[in-house]
């Protein structure tokens, strides 16, 4: 699939079906107060793999933007150039940077040194799962504002975020697996232009 529009679509609905699994696996419609301990780790680990994937779809859908100029109010302080990119329970979920934009987060439940027993809290992990399902809900808006902020980057010189291969994806399924190695060489790609335009 080499249209970057088809393939961020594709890849959507393959992370909403990757969500929804993640939803039954922790019951989420029953709105749980505590997970087992096992249970929990997976679906950390689940949701940063999937962090990763949805974050990079946004940057590929941000980057094939049209943006129109940026009208400047005088009535208000505000610029609108300088709005933050943030979810209101995941605020570095769209943040760019080369530790944002690299592999598998370990901190986010891959592999801990714990000993910990017993039943773990499952409210930060339903805040994670409803923050990138909100994403998805909406990519297009999400997407626009990144757009501005990786426009302000690169006027101010910044160099190109790197997106580095994806670990474990033979965990995934193929579908969203194939998707999560593609990725990277089509962020490069459309990262080309960052220091010949503008």
């Amino acid at each position: 699939m080499t249209n970057p529009s088809a393939f961020v679509s594709h890849g959507i609905a393959h992370a909403q079906r990757a969500l929804a699994g993640v939803a039954a696996l922790t019951n989420a419609h029953l709105n749980p107060s505590t997970l087992k301990r096992t249970l929990a780790q997976r679906a950390r680990a689940e949701l940063a793999r999937l962090e990763i994937i949805i974050r990079r779809l946004l940057v590929l859908m941000a980057l094939g933007l049209v943006l129109p100029p940026v009208s400047i109010r005088a009535s208000s302080g505000h610029h609108p150039d300088t709005e933050r990119v943030e979810t209101k329970a995941s605020g570095r979920l769209t943040g760019l940077s080369p530790r944002v934009m690299g592999p598998d987060m370990d901190r986010d439940g891959l592999a801990t040194a714990t000993r910990a027993c017993g039943p773990v809290q499952a409210a930060p992990i339903l805040a994670r799962l409803a923050a990138l399902q909100e994403l998805l809900a909406a990519p297009e808006a999400h997407a626009k504002r990144l757009a501005r902020t990786l426009e302000r980057q690169r006027k101010a010189g910044e160099a190109a975020p790197m997106a580095l291969p994806m670990t474990r994806t033979h965990r995934m399924p193929p579908e969203l697996g194939a998707i999560a190695t593609a990725l990277p060489e089509l962020l490069r790609n459309a990262f080309k232009s960052w220091e010949s335009s503008g």
